[in-house]
């Protein structure tokens, strides 16, 4: 993945969470997993051997 790309989910994560999209804890979870989960995958593919 892009890290641009990322940057930009994580800008679109803070824009949906200030409009009260995740106003559910549920929904709130989820989303953080989605990005918690491309965040490890960058630093894997940025750091292989860790």
């Amino acid at each position: 993945m892009n890290p641009n790309l990322l940057f930009l989910q994580i800008e679109i994560f803070f824009d949906r969470l200030q409009k009260g999209e995740y106003d559910h804890p549920l929904y709130l979870a989820m989303a953080l997993e989605n990005l918690a989960a491309q965040a490890w995958d960058e630093v894997d593919r940025v750091y292989p051997n860790l």
